[in-house]
């Protein structure tokens, strides 16, 4: 993966893995455990590499400086100014989530910083053995066995620095990027997670993934079928992944269906006033 469009950390959110694996299985694969404070910050892959951590007890924080943040602090009483800069939280990372952290060097270092909220207890695992001790335990997920054993972890700046219709946009490009193939000009994908794991996956809820997959849908960007789609138009869906800052416009205008009409069915005529008009 191109290391210059990567930021250092990466996480995985929405599952428990100390549910789905067994203590010692953990324990033996364990590199380091560290035991920080509240608003402690977490760094530890240029010391030893590639690294996950699983979170098992407390909770972390992603940031990063928010826009228009940085600013010179005029009422420091020293004699030069001093820059200051307000962090936006990202993402909070709980206990059974997973986070990981990439050595990047110093030119290119990321905007993302990790954070302790509360009092934490990290156990750190190299990633090589984090893959081999999930293909050791495949009853994990499968949308989490293919997240990781594919390595189809996405860098925060291209998943949570984004609006909730640029990271569907940009998640479907990348799902056809994999698996998809072209057909008479147009590019076919298969979805390989279901629209709950597609919601958890990019930190939003079902409502919303229905309701920007049915827009795509209705302005020909997309065409779904069941759990395949279609990419009618690449310009215009890469257009809105790359729009990081604004949702998408909803055009689309809701038809009741037949079930929405026999749960809320319009009133009948007034068959009073109806008798009275007959009797004049």
């Amino acid at each position: 993966m191109n290391q210059q469009n990567q930021e250092r950390f990466w996480t995985v959110k929405g599952i428990n893995l100390f549910q789905h694996l067994p203590a010692k299985a953990i324990r033996e694969r364990t590199l380091k455990t560290i035991e920080l404070d509240r608003y402690q910050p977490i760094h530890h892959a240029d010391e030893l590499g590639e690294i996950v951590y699983l979170v098992e007890v407390g909770r972390v924080k992603l940031q990063s400086p928010a826009e228009g943040s940085i600013f010179d602090d005029e009422s420091s009483e020293e004699q030069e100014h001093t820059i200051k800069t307000e962090l936006e939280t990202k993402a909070v990372i709980e206990a059974g989530d997973v986070l990981g952290e990439r050595p990047i060097s110093n030119e290119l270092q990321g905007a993302i910083t990790a954070e302790s909220i509360d009092p934490v207890r990290l156990l750190i695992i190299p990633l090589w053995e984090f893959n081999l001790l999930l293909k050791k335990y495949p009853t994990l997920n499968l949308w989490v066995r293919k997240l990781l054993f594919r390595k189809i972890y996405y860098p925060l700046d291209c998943v949570i620095e984004r609006s909730v219709s640029s990271r569907l946009a940009f998640f479907l490009i990348k799902q056809a990027a994999m698996n998809g193939r072209i057909e008479n000009g147009i590019l076919h994908g298969k979805l390989d997670f279901f629209r709950t794991q597609i919601a958890r996956l990019l930190g939003t809820n079902v409502g919303l993934i229905d309701q920007y997959l049915s827009e795509l849908d209705h302005r020909e960007i997309i065409k779904l079928r069941w759990r395949k789609f279609s990419i009618l138009d690449q310009w215009k869906l890469k257009k809105v992944a790359d729009n990081r800052w604004e949702e998408l416009v909803i055009t689309k205008t809701e038809e009741p269906d037949d079930l929405s009409i026999l749960m809320n069915p319009q009133s009948l005529p007034d068959a009073t006033n109806d008798v009275t008009r007959r009797d004049d």
